[in-house]
C-alpha cells in the first residue's frame, strides 16, 4: 500500500488560534495543523451552542435553524411574544417612532449658562431621550459667541450640540424670524436654547422646555374694556401674556365665567404669540365687568 501524507498534521500541544501572521497572510500550504483546525471549528460550535443554550433550544443534526430559533426565543421572552417577523430593531425604532426628543433631567430643560463674556456652556450630565428609546448624556461643551447676534443652540443624535447663527444663510436661508415655527424642535433635531448677545457680547439665555408632551394651565382675571376689533392682537388691548419658553410653538384655548350682566356679550380667548408666550384676552359689550379666564396651552 502506498503511503500518503495525512490530511491533518499536528505539532502537538493544545488546540490553538491562528497566529498574527496566519491572520494576515492565510495558512501555509500543506497539511493543515490539527490543533488549529480543532480550535477553529470548536470555537464556532461553542459560540453557536451558547446561543442555543441561552434561548433554550437544543441543537439538532436534522435542523439547521436552531440558532435562529434561539435568537427569536430570546427576543420573544424580552418583548412578551408575538410574530417575530414584526420585531423592530433599535435602529429602526429610532427612525420610526413619532416621539419628540425629551430632556429627562432638570424638569425638561438643559441649563445652558454663560460662564464668561463671549462663551456659553452646555453642562455635563443632561440626558436626552431620542424618539422615546435612545438615551444620550451631555458632556460639558463651550461655544464662542460674537457680539450683537441671535443664536439657536440645537442638538441631534449624530452631531450632538451645535450653535446656529440666525444670520447664517446655511441655517436660515429664508431669513425667517427667530421665533418662526420652522425652527421648533422636530423628532430628530432639538431646539435647546435661544441666545442673544448685546454689543458687549454679553449673552441673554432663554433655555427651552423639551418634552414629548408639554402642557400648562392657569387663570387670569380681567376688568373688561368695551368691544374692539375682534382681530387679535392688532386691536385688542385688554390682554395678558403668559411666558412658556417651550421648544415648540403651543396651541392655546380659554374658557371662563363673567360676573357682569347676564345679557352682556363677551369675547375671550387665548392665542399663541410664539414658542415663548401666549396671550389671554377678554372684552365685553359692557366695559368694566370682570371675568375669570381659565387658559390651557399644550403641544
Amino acid at each position: 500500500m502506498a503511503n500518503f501524507d495525512p490530511p491533518l498534521a499536528s505539532v502537538g500541544g493544545v488546540n490553538r488560534s491562528p497566529t498574527t501572521d496566519e491572520q494576515s497572510d492565510g495558512f501555509s500550504c500543506g497539511a493543515a495543523d490539527q490543533t488549529l483546525f480543532n480550535r477553529l471549528f470548536g470555537r464556532i460550535e461553542a459560540e453557536l451552542k451558547a446561543i442555543q443554550d441561552e434561548g433554550g433550544i437544543a441543537g439538532s443534526e436534522a435542523d439547521d435553524t436552531t440558532v435562529l430559533q434561539a435568537i427569536q426565543a430570546m427576543i420573544s421572552a424580552a418583548t412578551g411574544g408575538g410574530d417575530t417577523s414584526q420585531f423592530v430593531l433599535f435602529s429602526q425604532a429610532q427612525a420610526r417612532f413619532p416621539v419628540f426628543p425629551e430632556v429627562t433631567t432638570n424638569n425638561g430643560i438643559i441649563g445652558v449658562t454663560a460662564p464668561s463674556t463671549g462663551t456659553v456652556r452646555v453642562p455635563a450630565g443632561a440626558q436626552v431621550l431620542h424618539r422615546g428609546i435612545g438615551l444620550y448624556t451631555s458632556v460639558q461643551t463651550d461655544f464662542a459667541t460674537v457680539a450683537s447676534k441671535t443664536y439657536h443652540l440645537r442638538w441631534n443624535k449624530d452631531d450632538g450640540f451645535a450653535l446656529k447663527d440666525l444670520s447664517d444663510v446655511a441655517y436660515n436661508a429664508g431669513t425667517l424670524s427667530e421665533d418662526n415655527i420652522a425652527f421648533d424642535s422636530s423628532y430628530d433635531d432639538m431646539l435647546v436654547t435661544r441666545i442673544v448677545t448685546n454689543s458687549s457680547n454679553v449673552a441673554t439665555i432663554t433655555n427651552l422646555l423639551n418634552k414629548h408632551q408639554m402642557e400648562s394651565a392657569g387663570e387670569q382675571y380681567f376688568i373688561d374694556v368695551a368691544f374692539q376689533d375682534d382681530e387679535f392682537p392688532s386691536a385688542i388691548s385688554n390682554y395678558s401674556t403668559v411666558d412658556l419658553n417651550w421648544s415648540r410653538t403651543p396651541f392655546a384655548t380659554a374658557n371662563g365665567a363673567t360676573d357682569g350682566p347676564a345679557n352682556a356679550e363677551w369675547n375671550f380667548g387665548a392665542k399663541p404669540l410664539s414658542r415663548y408666550q401666549i396671550a389671554v384676552y377678554s372684552q365685553t359689550s359692557v366695559g368694566g365687568n370682570g371675568e375669570y379666564i381659565s387658559w390651557q396651552a399644550w403641544r
